[in-house]
């Protein structure tokens, strides 16, 4: 696996050219994303930074305006998810969240990771739903977790209705999360958040057929 470098907000201007201001300015319109935050102090994947600048700076040679490059970026991230050794191994089962606060997805992923052996399960996630729907066709995941309330143009019920028609997913299993409403359905599981975390995993573990590797205390989040 490679080793990610991370730089904070003054090497990334230095990479970039930038003011510091400026580089603030690209985070607020999404252009940047810090891959953590420490205390206050912003960090960032050189890398990641480092193939940023380059596809920002074609879209403006281009003369693409801002949705046009926000369009670009949101296609690099999704083929950077995407880019992983498990996709193709079927003994590996895939986990794909969709769910529009990447809080929400970073936590999900990083509870089922500590349950979860690596070499069993391989775990993806999407903010948006057509970002989630491309991600589910091109992975085929054993389990997909929905929120219910995504973003303007699509919903998880929009969603999981473009997803259950489609081949290459119409035979993927659910769990919907939501904390605004309840969702009713004869097939389908739902979790009204906060989710009892200790539920929510063994339901997991029945729908991927897989046992989790430790027991975790009971909780809601």
């Amino acid at each position: 696996m490679k080793e990610t470098i991370l730089i904070d907000i003054n090497e990334t201007s230095k990479l970039f050219n930038f003011s510091i201001e400026s580089i603030r300015k690209y985070m607020a319109l999404g252009l940047i994303k810090a891959y953590t935050t420490i205390g206050s102090k912003d960090l960032f994947d050189k890398e990641d930074i480092i193939i940023r600048k380059k596809i920002i700076a074609s879209c403006k040679r281009n003369g693409k305006n801002l949705d046009e490059i926000r369009k670009s970026l949101k296609a690099y991230e999704i083929d950077k998810n995407l880019q992983s050794e498990f996709i193709y191994d079927e003994r590996i089962k895939k986990l794909l969240i969709i769910e529009d606060d990447k809080s929400v997805c970073e936590f999900l992923k990083i509870y089922l990771m500590s349950n979860f052996f690596e070499k069993d399960l391989t775990i993806f996630y999407a903010t948006d739903g057509m970002s989630g729907i491309k991600i589910a066709r091109k992975i085929q995941p054993n389990l997909i977790i929905i929120d219910m309330v995504l973003d303007i143009e699509i919903d998880g019920k929009a969603v999981y209705k473009e997803l259950i028609k489609h081949p290459r997913t119409n035979q993927s299993k659910f769990i919907f999360i939501s904390g605004n409403f309840e969702f009713k359905s004869k097939n389908e599981i739902f979790f009204k958040k906060p989710i009892n975390m200790e539920k929510f995993l063994k339901k997991v573990e029945e729908l991927i057929g897989l046992k989790a590797n430790q027991t975790k205390e009971a909780f809601c989040w």
